[in-house]
């Protein structure tokens, strides 16, 4: 999937920056409240103090470019409003099962709110996200209403670029990682796993998979809604600064 669209040198450069991100987060986690020292991180992460050094410059700078532009290092924060747009009451007809057409501004339930609500520490405006979703084909505008229709309601597939998919798929496997590495470190701590479980049959028909996946398919997403319905249930109603983030993650496989 990478051949051809990034180079070694590229790939090799984002798995060190990753690396010293994660091992960073986790002495943060161990040691709430204090600064992560040079040392601690050469000794997780077996790196030397001066290549850390540059690797955590580069990190600023990435972060810093994130905030004055939208490109495909940002996509995923637009997940967020298109999740708030497919779960939101504000921003979703439970009736029609549709997400609602909104004004750009104006009263009530608007983009520019939505986007507000979805990315508040961002620092990205409605009209970079707008600009953004526009380009990945996922949003249609109405310019003399002043509006914007979500025409992608399946999350995974909103962009049609290779690279965007393949920024998603990473994250969901990011997202297992997270919870595999979870369960390792709390083997005799049933109430602080999460939940992982897998399912599979080895007699399938080939001549029958297309009939097989539509059902699969169908079961998964009716399940996906109550997943959504059951986390927004459980979830404080506003946002406010020391929440955290939890959510399902559903795939199939073939093999």
């Amino acid at each position: 999937m990478l051949i051809g669209r990034i180079s070694l040198k590229r790939l090799l450069n984002l798995v060190q920056v990753i690396f010293v991100e994660e091992a960073e987060a986790r002495l943060k986690r161990e040691a709430p409240g204090q600064n992560v020292a040079l040392a601690d991180l050469a000794l997780l992460t077996g790196m030397d103090t001066r290549t850390i050094k540059k690797t955590r410059t580069q990190i600023d700078l990435e972060s810093n470019r994130q905030a004055e532009c939208v490109g495909v290092e940002d996509f995923m924060p637009l997940f967020k409003v298109f999740d708030l747009w497919m779960n939101d009451e504000r921003y979703y007809d439970a009736v029609l099962r549709k997400p609602k057409v909104l004004s750009f501004e104006g009263d009530g339930p608007t983009f520019s709110q939505l986007v507000k609500s979805a990315l508040q520490s961002r620092g990205l405006t409605a009209q970079l996200v707008l600009k953004r979703l526009a380009e990945i084909d996922v949003i249609s505008l109405d310019p003399a209403a002043n509006t914007v229709r979500l025409t992608r309601e399946d999350n995974i597939f909103i962009s049609n670029d290779e690279m965007d998919s393949l920024e998603v798929g990473f994250e969901a496997i990011g997202k297992l990682a997270d919870t595999v590495d979870n369960n390792i470190r709390n083997l005799r701590n049933d109430d602080a796993k999460y939940f992982q479980r897998g399912c599979w049959n080895y007699q399938f028909s080939p001549e029958k998979m297309v009939q097989a996946r539509r059902a699969i398919r169908g079961f998964l997403k009716d399940t996906d809604q109550k997943c959504r319905d059951l986390l927004t249930s459980l979830a404080e109603p506003h946002a406010r600064e020391g929440q955290l983030t939890a959510g399902v993650s559903m795939f199939y496989f073939e093999g």
